[in-house]
């Protein structure tokens, strides 16, 4: 049974998806598969947190709109705390536009809406509420300041924090130095250090230049590779699972959930990662974010196959 709450401070969005190849400017290109559903980084990882058992509050800002009355639903529905979440009529609630490509890579572009009014402020009354021991989970859809302030709260109070750095940007080194827990993907690490996505060095010595900014521990997800964790005792590697790609837009979402219901469940930070990187290859089996996202079940089955290898 989870031995703590996880607290996300993040974004809520609805998600159109098309399949189709990228159109050069002025030009028009047919796509096929339209679907759109629910998004957003802190709905997706809190709704994660939840169907694997874990308490979890959601702060997130939607518009009082179709799609905000749809979102409160949604988490009503899965068990998410949303007594935190701010409804405004000033800006409409976050949208963003998902390319999928026929190898099932996507390509994601995205206005904040309602995520972009969310403050300090906010956070600081929603602090009230926290437990210690606790969890917070917060990424990079809504104001980095706000993010800022929820790890700072965080950290100060002795609960575990963790970033996921989605979408990437360069941060100053105070932040960093609040974050327990950074959970980047490939690119997200190297865009963190200033450096180009397709920077040669090795994942490994990135992970480690990332934690001699002040950051606990790394976890980078690798994709089909798993993850690495670089911490104080060197670096771990977490192997990934054999699964037929259907879309990745979801994998990095269901592996941070995974991860913080992990923790908060009483598992090592390794255990935990072992069962992020899990959550994230099933969650690229199936189109649509939230329909992918696994629960106990699922997660437990597929690591009794093993991983594709051994790790280190």
């Amino acid at each position: 049974m989870p031995t703590c709450e996880v607290y996300v401070v993040g974004s809520y969005g609805v998600a159109f998806w098309i399949v189709g190849e990228v159109p050069a400017p002025g030009e028009t290109v047919l796509g096929s598969g339209f679907a759109f559903g629910h998004g957003g980084k802190g709905s997706n990882q809190a709704i994660g947190v939840t169907r694997l058992g874990a308490k979890c509050k959601l702060l997130a800002g939607v518009g009082a709109d179709k799609f905000g009355s749809e979102a409160l639903e949604l988490w009503r529905v899965e068990g998410v705390d949303c007594s935190a979440v701010r409804q405004t009529t000033e800006t409409p609630t976050m949208a963003g536009i998902i390319i999928l490509d026929a190898e099932g890579e996507n390509r994601i572009i995205t206005d904040p809406g309602a995520n972009a009014q969310l403050r300090a402020t906010d956070v600081e009354t929603f602090a009230a509420s926290w437990v210690n021991p606790g969890i917070l989970l917060t990424q990079l859809e809504i104001p980095v300041d706000t993010a800022a302030r929820a790890l700072a709260i965080a950290k100060a109070r002795g609960l575990t924090t963790i970033l996921n750095p989605a979408p990437a940007r360069t941060l100053p080194k105070e932040i960093l130095t609040d974050v327990d827990i950074l959970t980047p993907n490939q690119s997200e690490a190297r865009i963190l250090l200033g450096l180009e996505t397709d920077d040669p060095q090795a994942d490994a010595e990135i992970a480690l230049k990332l934690r001699a900014l002040g950051v606990g521990h790394v976890v980078m997800t690798l994709g089909a590779d798993g993850a690495l964790i670089a911490g104080p005792d060197g670096i771990t590697k977490i192997a990934s699972y054999l699964v037929d790609v259907v879309d990745t837009t979801g994998a990095g979402d269901a592996f941070n959930g995974a991860l913080a219901a992990g923790l908060a469940s009483g598992l090592t930070l390794t255990e935990a990662a072992r069962r992020g990187t899990a959550a994230g290859a099933l969650a690229v089996t199936k189109k649509l974010v939230v329909p992918a996202l696994p629960d106990e079940s699922q997660i437990s089955e597929l690591m009794k196959t093993g991983p594709l290898a051994h790790e280190d």
